[in-house]
């Protein structure tokens, strides 16, 4: 009975974590159930297994699958974790799970108190934008997607007013998705609209040209009394 134990004890393998992480974690605003979620995807990854079942998951962790789901999708709005593209010998792509993103969020704990430390824009700016998506949406945004909000504030630079201008136009337009955001949003910086006052001023001197289109078409329409020749 002891040998079994031993042989599937030794079987299942072993997940290290290191000490920074394990005494810091709640420092890079990770929970302790995302910390647990953490562990257990990482035990599927040490062991070559890249794209594990939640179900599985959520049973080891004695709950559900959408509450497992959920808690991945807020480390990846928190930047901990990310999901990327391989190729797989078949030649198919597959997602898989990458934590680079929580080494650099850890990297951080030690500048906390630099003045000279650059200032990142609030977490709470960032959550309120992918909660406003979601609600307009009418649904939860996958892990892809929260990536692709995310490239545009940390690579592209766009500003958080700036991305719910673009998801009200869309809305307007009646178009639910990321890539008509990105148009918008990229059609803006093509023109230099950085901000929301330079895109109102904008929208106003658009209206201000069709008016005046408007107008001179109107006159040009208006009708010539015409005269008879014997009537003078």
């Amino acid at each position: 009975m002891v040998a079994d134990f031993l042989h599937r004890y030794l079987k299942a393998g072993t997940t290290s974590i290191s000490n920074l992480l394990l005494h810091h974690y709640h420092e890079i605003g990770m929970t302790t159930g995302q910390l647990m979620v953490y562990l257990e995807l990482k035990s599927y990854l040490d062991r070559g297994i890249n794209q594990p079942s939640l179900k599985a998951i959520a049973d080891h962790l004695g709950t559900s699958e959408d509450q497992v789901n959920q808690l991945i999708h807020e480390m990846v709005s928190h930047k901990l974790v990310t999901q990327r593209l391989v190729s797989t010998a078949s030649g198919k792509d597959m997602a898989v799970y990458d934590f680079s993103g929580l080494i650099d969020q850890l990297t951080k704990i030690g500048d906390q108190n630099d003045p000279n430390t650059d200032t990142k824009e609030p977490t709470t700016s960032r959550e309120e934008i992918f909660k406003q998506i979601q609600v307009e949406f009418g649904r939860t945004l996958s892990p892809m997607e929260l990536q692709y909000v995310n490239q545009w504030i940390d690579q592209d630079h766009y500003s958080t007013d700036l991305i719910h201008l673009a998801l009200k136009e869309a809305v307007v337009n009646g178009k639910y998705t990321l890539k008509y955001m990105d148009r918008i949003l990229l059609r803006w910086q093509q023109s230099n609209l950085t901000t929301p006052q330079a895109i109102e001023a904008d929208r106003q001197r658009y209206e201000q040209r069709r008016q005046n289109r408007s107008n001179t078409g109107h006159e040009m329409t208006e009708k010539i009394p015409i005269f008879k020749l014997n009537d003078q």
